[in-house]
């Protein structure tokens, strides 16, 4: 079972944006915390004991990246790349070449980002046959398990995914219709961009499932061969 799990920040207590004058759009009005549920265990907690132990962030972030690795995660890999699709990239020999940066531009296509927290962890996902491989690894700042390579299926996987995207359209839905019956005090909010940012956003995950990876399957090859001789 994999689930990517989400608790919004109540609307009176989420941040608004700016100095001079504040502001809060549909962005900011996804602040919360998120963690992903995978075989039994909770990915995305801290170590420490946090009244929320959770990353505490806009959801936003893990659903705009989601939607970026799907295409790439549901690509089936051909099975003389899955050592170097499995390879950790600490090996790879350091070569400049336009192949290389095609293959490593493939390779990182199927990361999750988490740039934007300290000490940030890693989720890969790549598929093999019809089974999505998921690779995690995180530093000492985040709960075990820090390293978990598990698979899921691919409609489980996209399953996911979509309930994900579901859930958080529903939330924002809900909380698009109480700040436009009771609009927060003190703060900009143009409702009519919110209504319309919230119907752009229902449509990203569609965007995603149908976008069509153009692989430059030689260059990828190639690139691979450089990187790991």
């Amino acid at each position: 079972m994999l689930r990517f799990q989400f608790e919004l920040r109540a609307v009176g207590e989420v941040a608004p944006w700016g100095r001079d004058e504040l502001k809060l759009h549909w962005f900011g009005l996804t602040e919360g915390w998120y963690w992903v549920e995978v075989g039994g265990v909770r990915l995305l907690r801290f170590a420490a004991d946090y009244e929320i132990p959770y990353v505490d962030y806009y959801v936003v972030r893990l659903w705009e990246d989601l939607l970026a690795v799907l295409p790439a995660a549901v690509e089936e890999v051909p099975a003389d790349l899955v050592g170097f699709v499995e390879s950790d990239g600490s090996s790879w020999n350091e070569t400049e070449s336009d192949v290389a940066d095609v293959a490593m531009s493939w390779w990182d296509s199927r990361s999750v980002y988490f740039g934007y927290l300290r000490e940030s962890p890693s989720l890969r996902c790549w598929r093999i046959g019809d089974e999505v491989i998921l690779d995690w690894n995180a530093a000492a700042n985040f709960a075990e398990p820090r390293t978990l390579r598990t698979t899921v299926a691919v409609a489980d996987f996209v399953a996911a995914i979509k309930d994900f995207d579901a859930a958080l359209m529903a939330a924002m839905e809900a909380r698009i219709v109480e700040v436009e019956a009771s609009p927060p005090p003190g703060i900009a909010l143009d409702l009519t961009q919110l209504r319309n940012e919230h119907r752009d956003r229902a449509a990203w995950l569609g965007r995603a499932r149908s976008r069509v990876l153009a692989t430059d399957w030689t260059a990828v090859r190639r690139g691979a061969v450089q990187l790991m001789r």
